[in-house]
């Protein structure tokens, strides 16, 4: 699994270029919606992907069940839509239809570690991962880059998936490190 996260990251890190910041202090939150499975963010900016269940008749949307977004803080916080390359190489995401309240989701650089959308019982959306052994409801990755001036090929020190684990509902990190 470590060589596939580092293809993800270089495909992803690829499409993000600024000024590298240290560590993760001041990110902003994205306003919360109804709607809302998870964010990533990573420290070349601030810059934040968002992602929304599309929720029709309290059911997933079964043609576009994630609407996917960028908030671009380095333009004064303005959301925009995924670029076509950002959609088809880094953040964009394919979905399957399990059932009415089941999808499983792909992220466009990396499909083989599965995302599943669902609703819980009060009918609210959310996406589970599993990671470290660990399945847990996504609320927020965060990448961590190296120190590196190369923007074509960035390389990580480690991801954070931070959320609630499956089970019991408590709130859990798992901190991802990556081989190089």
């Amino acid at each position: 699994m470590g060589r596939l996260l580092i293809n993800i990251l270089y495909t992803l890190f690829i499409f993000s270029l600024a000024t590298v910041v240290q560590g993760q202090e001041n990110y902003p939150i994205p306003k919360e919606t109804p709607t809302r499975l998870f964010y990533i963010q990573h420290s070349n900016n601030h810059n934040t992907y968002v992602y929304d269940a599309n929720i029709k008749n309290q059911l997933i949307d079964k043609e576009e069940p994630v609407n996917e977004y960028r908030i671009v803080y380095t333009e004064g916080g303005v959301i925009k839509p995924l670029t076509v390359i950002q959609k088809r190489k880094a953040y964009g995401f394919t979905s399957t239809y399990l059932s009415p309240t089941l999808f499983k989701l792909n992220l466009a650089a990396n499909v083989k570690a599965p995302f599943y959308l669902t609703l819980d019982d009060h009918l609210k959306p959310k996406v589970y991962i599993t990671i470290n052994n660990r399945k847990m409801f996504l609320d927020r990755i965060f990448i961590q880059l190296k120190n590196s001036v190369s923007i074509i090929h960035p390389e990580a020190d480690y991801i954070l998936f931070e959320g609630k684990d499956f089970f019991s509902e408590k709130k859990v990190t798992e901190k991802y490190f990556l081989d190089h």
